[in-house]
């Protein structure tokens, strides 16, 4: 990782955590609330797996895939860029509606405009998209596992959240689902 290419990633990722946050403070009251494990418990596990095998024993893990030149760390922190943008847009069109964990809130609406009409979960989209800027930045085969579990716990995350809004959205939603893609526009 180029040291001033890494550093401009981690801004990106804090200035999300931030924005975060400070907006969670403005949400509407939740109706309903799902208590959802599963994709926790998989993303700690995995999380704390390589951290474990990273501190006490060197592993395939740290394993260089390359070195990251800084013609490859100024694309990276564009694919990061652009994932914070699509993200932050996303969160700030859901506006008061948004939660970090599965609810229903009271005056919930189905948004469908802005990044919702491109694919239906956005924010996840956006976190991906960061995501892999950096595992490419990084060049190491753990940045790629923790990759796939990022990738794994949205995607079971996303499947709960549209149980919910199928249940509130029934019709309008199916609807919706048919013509959206969930996480890469015209493929999934």
């Amino acid at each position: 990782m180029n040291n001033w290419t890494g550093i401009f990633i981690l801004g990106c990722w804090i200035a999300l955590f931030v924005h975060w946050i400070v907006s969670a403070f403005n949400v509407k009251k939740n109706i309903e609330k799902h208590l959802v494990l599963r994709y926790k418990f998989f993303i700690i596990a995995v999380v704390a797996a390589l951290y474990f095998i990273m501190a006490y024993k060197k592993t395939f893990l740290q394993n260089n895939l390359w070195q990251t030149s800084v013609r490859l760390g100024i694309i990276t922190d564009l694919i990061v860029l652009i994932g914070l943008i699509f993200a932050i847009w996303a969160r700030a069109i859901l506006g008061r509606n948004w939660s970090a964990s599965i609810t229903f809130k009271k005056g919930h609406k189905l948004i469908k405009h802005g990044p919702y009409s491109i694919v239906r979960h956005p924010i996840y989209t956006g976190l991906i998209i960061m995501s892999i800027g950096t595992a490419i930045n990084i060049g190491q085969v753990y940045a790629f596992v923790m990759l796939v579990a990022f990738i794994i716990g949205f995607n079971g995350k996303f499947r709960q959240e549209e149980e919910l809004m199928l249940k509130h959205f029934s019709k309008d939603y199916k609807a919706y689902k048919k013509r959206v893609k969930a996480l890469v526009p015209f493929i999934y």
